[in-house]
């Protein structure tokens, strides 16, 4: 197929006053350029149009709205996809995975969109390209490439909740050289739906990012690359202890860079080499207020190096081989670990992707991970793409995924200073055990501690079959995906001890068997140019599989309001908590060219989802253990002021949906107005 021998073209600047408009081309599905309709793989993109139409300020707002995508607010606000937590799915910034996540979760509101070209999201195991925590999915988020001689865009944001945004972000390309710079600086008040209780519900936050990416065309088709990112944020926040007032004052920081050398080695071979050194650190403090004593600090600090080189072979113009090779280094420190902890490992892949006939392509990968904590794996992928017209696709793909058992997993030593509880990784447990013993502050042993052993990586299978079809020159489109994972080996804390002070010693286990199942559809229709209706809808089946054994053999038993307990059946299971079963999302886009306008509506629904458990089955059961089904619309209006101004303005939660018990990170009706100045 022809279309391989565009994969190894350079990539440099793209002439925008060509006539034809290009496909929309995306990297992060087979690591390697193809247009969007040729992917084998479920593959979504969230071009940079539509991230501005949105009126959102943070990445959180808008994943929000993208079909299959649910957020999950544990520990900040993270990102379901396809029924899994959000420890796996992979986040990255130009290819390069983002640290610095909180047990497990990666909090989305850290992320201004300002200064993002578009965000491309792959559903399904990545393992086999990516590594670790990518069972789920890979959301990759791409800087502007700088395209304009000279452009310099200002920005200002003014949003409930004594929210306020001021950016800039200024390109520049002559000659061989490019460059872009973004500033930005986000600022809260926070919100507070519980005026009884002392403190606020969301804290006062400040933050400030700023990014640089610059290029350089050098001679023999080399295209040399160094992105940098500081990112810094600080939240203040007030509670009650003991009914004693508290101020917690919690800082953050992050930073990257990014060296890159792309060289077209022949006609045939292209070579891409990379370096990528980034660091996370976070200070919590918590002092009285009446007297400023310190009542509970915590610091934490990660460092991650990544070398990797990549080939990429045109094998025949029907055939484009990819092998790749890396290491990583990965440390960190903090008041929960007793010592610095690092490790090391290493990597290598291949994927070969073939055209044996113009109607057919397949995509095939493998990758070896090996690590000095745990043993080394594979993870296989084969992807089929089928077109046996030109306005249909279909789409298979099989593959394995991984998740490595982190360092909070086998490092840990923390003890609750208030609830008396201890939770200890597994390769510090004997060590941290024994010393409780021996202060005679462990009353019984509830398992063995011998079977506290070394954790298995958690790992996956997935199936992933769908297509889609165009009508009426594409002002109609559907596109179908359904998909099974099966997952085993989840590592979850299960108690080993109890103490004198009644309360409980952790430690982690490999214990669960899950599976996610579902349907994903989508429907896009343009009746007339001005106007984009789409309509999306998920079905999602999520369960635990032991807690099916147990359901079927009769173990497991709930209880009513009223005390009474009953054997539970199947029908009675809610699967896995946070999960909706039935979620869909509606964008309306009205854009009439005469008056320079935008209008963009846009609705996100979901069933209900359990998210506690009041009898303590350990499974959502009981009606009171769920938030209810809802509905959010937001709606966002911007218009061209001539040639240099842009105002836009609109509202996110539109009709004012408040739950503060059961949905405390909603606050409300959120409007906001935006003024961007092109200079």
């Amino acid at each position: 197929m022809k279309l391989l021998l565009l994969l190894l073209l350079p990539q440099v600047a793209i002439d925008t006053t060509r006539a034809v408009p290009l496909p929309p081309v995306v990297v992060t599905a087979t690591r390697s350029a193809r247009p969007l309709t040729e992917v084998p793989v479920p593959t979504q993109l969230v071009p940079a149009e539509a991230i501005r139409q949105s009126g959102a300020a943070r990445l959180s707002d808008l994943l929000a709205e993208q079909p299959g995508l649910l957020l999950f607010e544990d520990h900040g606000t993270g990102l379901m996809m396809q029924g899994f937590e959000p420890d796996y799915t992979l986040f990255l910034l130009d290819g390069e995975p983002i640290i610095g996540r909180t047990a497990g979760t990666l909090d989305l509101d850290r992320f201004t969109v300002q200064g993002l070209d578009r965000i491309e999201i792959v559903r399904g195991p990545t393992s086999s390209l990516y590594g670790s925590e990518a069972l789920a999915g890979v959301v990759n988020l791409i800087r502007h490439r700088p395209e304009a001689p000279m452009a310099t865009t200002l920005h200002a944001r003014m949003e409930r909740f004594g929210t306020y945004q001021l950016g800039a972000t200024s390109e520049l390309r002559r000659n061989r050289l490019g460059a872009t710079l973004l500033l930005d600086h986000y600022r809260t008040e926070g919100y507070d739906l519980a005026p009884e209780v002392f403190g606020p519900t969301a804290p006062a936050l400040r933050d400030y990012t700023a990014d640089a990416y610059l290029t350089w065309d050098l001679p023999r088709s080399a295209l040399l690359s160094v992105a940098a990112r500081y990112h810094q944020q600080q939240q203040q926040s007030t509670f009650a202890i003991d009914n004693a007032p508290h101020a917690e004052t919690y800082r953050q920081k992050n930073w990257s860079l990014h060296p890159r050398l792309q060289q077209q080695l022949t006609s045939r071979l292209r070579l891409d080499a990379s370096l990528y050194l980034t660091g996370y650190e976070t200070h919590t403090r918590i002092t009285r207020q009446h007297d400023e004593a310190l009542y509970y600090q915590d610091r934490f600090s990660q460092a991650y190096r990544k070398l990797e080189v990549r080939l990429q072979q045109l094998l025949t113009n029907h055939q484009l081989l990819t092998l790749g090779s890396g290491a990583v280094q990965e440390a960190l420190e903090g008041d929960r670990y007793v010592n610095r902890v690092s490790a090391r490992s290493g990597f290598l892949f291949a994927q070969h992707e073939w055209t044996p006939h113009p109607w057919l392509e397949v995509v095939s990968g493998l990758r070896f991970d090996a690590h000095s904590d745990y043993a080394s794996r594979l993870s296989p992928r084969l992807a089929v793409l089928v077109r046996p017209a030109a306005s249909y696709r279909l789409r298979a793909s099989i593959g394995s995924g991984f998740k490595a058992p982190d360092f909070r997993q086998r490092y840990l030593v923390f003890t609750n200073a208030a609830a008396g509880y201890s939770v200890f990784g597994v390769t510090r447990f004997r060590e941290e055990l024994a010393r409780l013993q021996a202060e005679g502050q462990i009353a019984r042993l509830l398992i063995d501690p011998a079977r506290v052993t070394t954790l298995r990586p958690e790992s996956s299978v997935a199936f992933n079959l769908g297509g889609e079809a165009t009508w009426f020159d594409e002002a109609l489109a559907l596109s179908l995906n359904l998909f099974h994972n099966e997952v085993r080996d989840l590592i979850d804390t299960q108690p080993v001890a109890q103490k004198t002070n009644q309360a409980f010693v952790y430690s982690y286990f490999n214990l669960n068997r899950i599976y996610t199942r579902g349907l994903e559809a989508t429907l896009t229709a343009r009746p007339v140019s001005a106007l984009t209706l789409s309509l999306s809808y998920q079905y999602l089946e999520t369960a635990d599989r032991d807690v099916l054994e147990a359901i079927d053999a009769g173990r497991l038993y709930g209880r009513t309001a009223s005390g009474r307990d009953y054997r539970l059946r199947r029908s009675d299971y809610g699967g896995l908590f946070g999960r909706s079963r039935h979620s869909g999302t509606v964008q309306l886009r009205w854009q009439p060219t005469s008056l320079g306008l935008t209008v963009a509506l846009r609705g996100v629904w979901r069933s209900r989802y359990g998210y506690r458990d009041v009898d303590g089955n350990g499974v959502p059961n009981r009606a009171d253990e769920y938030v209810p089904g809802y509905s959010l619309w937001h709606l966002t209006v911007g218009r061209r002021l001539g040639r240099h101004l842009e105002l836009q303005g609109g509202a996110f939660n539109l009709f004012d949906l408040r739950r503060p018990a059961l949905m405390p990170f909603q606050p409300g009706r959120r409007w906001f107005v935006t003024l961007t100045v092109h200079v």
